[in-house]
């Protein structure tokens, strides 16, 4: 929008716009003198005002339609990060049990077991520095002595660090701080519910509920890795499909978005479920138990006065 001075001495007032792509200019009113008060410089003052609004608005829309896909991203980088932990350990498992996988597709058993010992000594020796804490673990108020050692370790006070997984140990504290699994369940059930102490309360008992329908009675360590990967991918799933249905973009590339998301939370979903019965199917756990029996019985039968390692 803008004035023109036209004929000499008379002023024009227009308007730019665009009408299916093109630009057009429109006359809106005329005057001697832009500077004097009239009918134009009214209009021109109220269409400036007019169109800084409009300038609001959009910035509006444009920051809602980011606080969409923030919360759509969140989701599924909480999920992915959570079961790249879980895949690594259960891969290193079926690894140190003799399977590999066949052209990338199918777990197989190696023909040749004999590597069965240099993959679990790899897997002991491997260690892979990462970035800080996705998780602040502080200790509960009415523990001093928790807190003393918590902040004795960070220090690099050796023995406090001594201390440290024995006070884990005593308090049961080894499913809270150990399990990278069971934190990133709770995260994502407190992402789904928003906060609602009583939404988060149904969702964590559907989860318990779950995840011992899954197990059933005795499961082997690698049968709990790949079901914590199966609830994960549950939870990223729901929580996705439930904001489309709950709250769906008004636009229509932001939904695309969703659906997108949605689609990469269930091929996930699909995956752990699939491997989490391939896994049943090789009999892995079975052969993971009499592994854990033998090893118990060399040790008891074995004599010596060393204990085994702890990791």
């Amino acid at each position: 929008m803008g004035w023109e001075l036209r004929h000499g001495n008379r002023w024009y007032l227009y308007r730019c716009r665009r009408v299916n792509g093109k630009p057009v200019k429109e006359y809106l009113a005329a005057q001697h003198d832009r500077l004097v008060p009239g009918f134009g410089a009214v209009m021109a003052d109220q269409l400036g005002r007019l169109q800084r609004r409009l300038r609001h608005l959009r910035g509006l829309a444009r920051q809602a339609r980011s606080d969409v896909r923030g919360r759509i991203d969140d989701v599924l980088t909480l999920a992915r990060d959570a079961n790249a932990e879980l895949r690594v350990a259960s891969d290193g498992l079926l690894a140190a049990l003799g399977y590999h996988k066949h052209r990338r597709g199918e777990w197989r058993m190696k023909r040749d077991v004999a590597l069965l010992k240099d993959a679990i000594r790899a897997l002991e020796t491997q260690h892979a520095a990462g970035p800080g804490p996705l998780v602040n673990y502080t200790a509960p108020e009415a523990d001093a002595e928790a807190a003393e050692v918590f902040a004795k370790s960070r220090a690099g006070d050796a023995g406090a660090q001594a201390r440290l997984r024995v006070l884990i140990r005593d308090r049961n504290w080894t499913n809270w701080i150990g399990d990278l699994g069971v934190q990133a369940t709770h995260q994502l059930v407190h992402m789904a519910a928003a906060g609602d102490v009583v939404w988060m309360a149904g969702i964590a008992e559907k989860v318990s509920a779950l995840i011992d329908e899954l197990l059933g009675e005795k499961p082997t360590v690698l049968e709990v890795l790949l079901a914590r990967r199966v609830i994960n991918g549950w939870l990223a799933t729901h929580a996705l499909e439930l904001e489309l249905a709950v709250r769906p973009p008004a636009v229509p590339r932001d939904r695309a978005h969703l659906d997108a998301a949605l689609s990469r939370a269930q091929k996930r979903l699909t995956e752990a479920v699939r491997e989490l019965a391939r896994v049943r199917k090789l009999q892995a756990p079975v052969i993971l138990a009499q592994l854990n029996v033998a090893a118990s019985q060399t040790v008891v039968n074995g004599g010596g006065s060393g204990a085994p390692a702890k990791v």
